[in-house]
């Protein structure tokens, strides 16, 4: 017989005794504090008004953190908790401030006055978390980690490209359009130093359909009749879903159908080339769209503008037209655009290579390719290829803030690129007279000059300037490698005399046998008003420099044969009556200048096309040695409107002009609200060659850089293929894929020695970083890389369960951790003991603020991200309050605590119920049961 056991007697027994339906033996051994009270631990209502009275002061310039207003109300209390307890007030009352920044209808002085506030705020936390002691945790205000790994990556040779032009969408089966018609292209493949040309001649297919599959048989046949491993495969891409605005709203439809492009897999052992029998002029247009300014007010800051880079074929005579893409805004001989970062602002110049790649200068204000960036704003040189793909992007790592205005490309490939930097520019050669990083002048811009080798790896940067405000505008290379520079300056630069507010100057660097740079010249030049230069050529041993003086069109032509450049010519092309200079070129012994006025007498030889109306883009063609010559020709172009040139190219003997549209254009009728244009003139005659009016995003369109590659449009680009040689290394120098620049610090420190500074140098590489953190650490560190999702990445880990590693942010304006992607904070190995994660070297408990040192409310997105962190950090120091608390308690009143917890809702603990279970088998088999 069975004897049951009522589990209901020790339920009844286990509530009576622990609390549970009217018990009440445990209240005084439960009712005794062991630690103080919290701050947070009041009610809502009184910790409102405590965060009010806190934030008040704040505003009014008082400090946040205030050990001794830290109540505990346990005589005894570890100081521990009074620390804690002040840094929570602190954190707290910053928290008040920033939500202070969603205040409604805030002035901009009550906005900057909030950020000033959290500025100071904030540096007075983080500095009273980093030297704060505690005897019984250890809190660190950064991060807790048991590895580090940069987020930014060395590249890793690829070996496969993936074409740019989606040619199908659908069923893979179907003919694809782009293979239409007389599709050839040639493949110039190297394996073991011989070289194989392969035709590709899709006419070969005959009768057979041109669906892909059919085509990658016939192309890897070829390649495989040659005895060559490279193969050509179909990529699938998946489609997405896209969003679209109706009636203000945002309305997400379902993803489009998947679509397949041309992947080339290329053999290690081979290199890989295309070409083309024929070739077209192209255009590439770097253009901003979007509406500026929705709600037509200047108070406010509502328009949300993007940049692209867009490429036109311009000739159609022997390479078919390319076929319409599914982009917006489609216009009839666009071969492909692409979208820029967000956080690309301007681009303001652009320039076609040596090897037919496209680079492009941009200002960004946040991180690009990956890339994070030290200050406000800063400059990136990024290299396209001829179809479209990202090749690289490089950074200038300016501590503050920096301008690109000016790029150029070598014949042997070098790239130059120059502009204006405020505040620090690590690594930079400094000039006799800067603003500088620090001092009076620190406000006032420098100007500078950066060169980089043909693999994109920056050579020297040189700092030049004056006490006040100057940049650098135009470059140009020669021949023999110098670098000459145009740009103004608020005073006088190193060797000048001051002629009159805004002076324009030239300047020449040259670097000698061991790769030392010097300043050859500097030069001023200008009138007594304000000037800006707008364009330098280099012809022979002379320089001519476009500028706008006075609101006049000027021309100077400089013999610089000598360390002692002369003046040899001048012209004047007249008042441009409020238009202004935009470029200048030089092509066949004759320099082509460009802008816009309202003056349609120019003084600038014959007029073959007049002024139509309102403000017109011209371009006029004169002799290189700026003496009137009959052959002198100038064109307008425009309509009755307002019309603007914002840029110019001069290549091959033809004249490129972009800008933005007034009203009407000849033969273009409006597209959009505000529409960008590109024609080339025909200046001997004032004929228009070629013209295309186009718009963009909600129908604003405004180019502002154009490049020629007289050559660049071939069949390839509606196959999403490049011309040229495939190269797919990259530089494995941390400057070059990261904003990180020479003389950059951060710090490391092992266990409980000294902080050991670890400084970045010239050509830095992940395996040498690896080796200084080795030694800077005491070997008691495993620092590697890894690859992860196709880049190289740098590991940090600690050698045994004994080791802890500390990193922390360089100083201000130098700091290469966060650049590099990694986190300030502790880096330890965890055991698992009763449940919960402890450091596994057997010391007092760690807790991990995660406190950025960068919080700022500069826009809504930064304040929620501020006040997510501010959370996070409070928890922390909860979390910390909870594990001394804790430790400070009995275990039998921590078990009476967990036992009248639980019943309080009427569950029995488990191992009570296992005990229950336990004793009724025993009675089962004692009974037979």
């Amino acid at each position: 017989m069975a004897i049951s056991f009522d589990t209901n007697l020790l339920t009844s027994y286990y509530q009576s005794r622990y609390g549970g339906t009217g018990a009440s033996s445990t209240s005084a051994l439960l009712g005794k504090k062991y630690a103080p009270t919290a701050p947070w631990s009041i009610t809502n209502t009184k910790i409102d008004e405590q965060v009010s009275e806190a934030v008040k002061s704040a505003m009014l310039g008082k400090k946040l953190v205030d050990e001794s207003a830290a109540k505990l109300d346990l005589p005894g209390a570890s100081a521990d908790y009074r620390k804690l307890f002040a840094l929570y007030q602190g954190l707290s009352t910053l928290n008040g401030v920033a939500e202070r920044m969603n205040g409604k209808n805030l002035t901009s002085t009550e906005k900057n006055r909030i950020q000033q506030i959290f500025t100071k705020g904030l540096a007075e936390i983080t500095a009273y978390a980093d030297s704060a002691e505690f005897d019984q945790i250890r809190l660190n205000r950064g991060e807790l980690m048991t590895v580090a790994k940069t987020k930014i990556g060395a590249p890793v040779a690829k070996e496969e490209y993936l074409g740019g032009v989606a040619l199908l969408k659908g069923d893979s089966s179907t003919v694809v359009p782009a293979f239409a018609g007389d599709v050839k292209f040639t493949m110039s493949i190297k394996r073991v130093n011989v070289t194989h040309n392969v035709a590709i001649d899709l006419n070969d297919m005959g009768a057979t359909p041109r669906t892909l599959t059919n085509v990658l048989a016939h192309i890897n046949g070829k390649l495989a009749a040659d005895g060559l491993e490279t193969r050509f495969a179909s990529q699938r891409v998946p489609g997405e879903p896209r969003t679209i605005t109706v009636g203000g709203k945002p309305v997400t439809l379902p993803a489009t159908q998947d679509s397949w492009a041309l992947k080339v897999k290329v053999d290690s052992g081979e290199t890989v080339t295309f070409g083309a029998p024929s070739t077209a002029g192209s255009v590439y247009v770097a253009q901003s769209v979007g509406d500026p300014n929705p709600d037509g007010k200047t108070t406010t800051n509502d328009g949300v503008t993007n940049r692209q880079l867009l490429k036109f074929q311009t000739d159609t005579t022997s390479v078919p037209t390319p076929p319409q893409d599914d982009g917006a805004n489609w216009v009839d001989g666009r071969a492909w655009a692409e979208d820029l970062a967000k956080s690309v602002q301007n681009v303001r110049a652009t320039t076609v290579g040596p090897d037919g790649a496209v680079y492009v200068l941009a200002d960004v204000d946040a991180a690009v390719s990956g890339q994070e960036i030290k200050g406000a704003k800063d400059v990136a040189l990024m290299k396209y290829d001829s179809a479209g793909k990202l090749l690289y992007t490089r950074t200038l790592g300016a501590a503050d803030q920096a301008t690109g205005m000016a790029l150029a490309v070598s014949a042997d490939g070098k790239i130059a690129i120059a502009g204006s930097v405020t505040g620090g520019l690590e690594g930079a050669t400094d000039g006799p007279l800067n603003s500088g990083a620090t001092g009076s002048f620190a406000t006032n811009s420098d100007s500078f000059v950066t060169l980089f080798d043909a693999d994109g790896q920056e050579v020297w940067t040189q700092r030049r300037g004056a006490r006040q405000a100057d940049e650098a505008t135009n470059l140009a290379f020669a021949a023999d490698g110098t670098v000459y520079v145009a740009g103004r300056s608020k005073s006088t630069m190193p060797g000048t005399t001051a002629i009159g507010d805004w002076d324009g100057y030239v300047e020449a660097f040259k670097a000698d046998a061991a790769g030392k740079v010097s300043t050859v010249f500097t030069q001023a030049f200008g009138s007594t008003g304000a000037d800006k230069p707008a364009g330098l050529v280099v012809d022979g041993t002379s320089l001519v420099v476009a500028s706008n003086e006075n609101g006049r069109a000027v021309l100077r032509r400089f013999d610089v044969s000598t360390a002692t450049p002369s003046l040899t010519a001048t012209r004047d092309l007249g008042d441009l009556q409020g238009g202004e200079l935009t470029g200048l070129g030089i092509d066949g012994g004759q320099v082509v200048v460009a802008g816009t006025t309202k003056n349609g007498a120019l003084s600038a030889g014959t007029i073959t096309r007049a002024l139509a109306g309102g403000t017109d883009a011209f371009a006029a063609r004169l002799d290189a040695g700026l003496g009137a010559s009959g052959a002198d020709r100038l064109a307008y172009y425009g309509g009755t409107g307002d019309d603007k040139a914002t840029s110019v190219a001069v290549a091959g003997g033809q004249v490129w002009i972009a800008g933005s549209a007034g009203t009407d254009l000849p033969g273009q009728p409006a597209v959009g609200k505000k529409d960008g244009f590109l024609t080339r003139l025909d200046l001997d005659t004032g004929a228009i060659d070629w013209s295309r009016r186009f718009t963009g995003k909600e129908g604003y369109a405004a180019p502002s850089a154009i490049a020629i590659d007289t050559q660049g449009s071939t069949v390839l680009d509606r196959l999403g293929l490049p011309k040229g040689t495939l190269d797919f290394t990259d530089s494995a120098q941390v400057s070059a894929f990261s904003s990180v620049r020479t003389g950059d610090q951060f710090q490391v420190l092992s266990g409980s020695g000294a902080k050991k500074t670890i400084t970045i140098e010239t050509g830095e590489t992940f395996t040498t970083l690896a080796t200084k953190l080795k030694r800077a650490l005491g070997f008691q560190a495993k620092v590697e890389t890894v690859t992860v999702e196709g880049v190289r990445r740098l590991q940090i880990k600690p050698m045994n369960d004994r080791s802890t590693i500390e990193l922390f942010e360089g100083k201000t304006g130098k700091d290469a951790l966060s650049l590099l992607g990694l986190t300030e904070g502790i880096i330890r190995n965890t055991i698992t003991e009763d449940g919960k994660t402890v450091p596994s070297d057997g010391k007092a408990m760690m807790f991990g603020l995660g406190l950025p040192t960068d919080l700022n409310l500069k826009d809504s997105e930064q304040v929620n991200h501020t006040l997510a962190e501010l959370t996070a950090a409070m928890n922390q120091v909860r979390a910390a309050y909870k594990h001394l608390q804790t430790a400070s308690t009995p275990q039998a009143v921590l078990d009476a605590q967990k036992a009248a917890a639980a019943a309080s809702g009427g569950k029995v603990p488990t191992y009570l119920t296992n005990q229950i279970a336990n004793y009724q088998a025993a009675l089962n088999r004692l009974s037979g049961g």
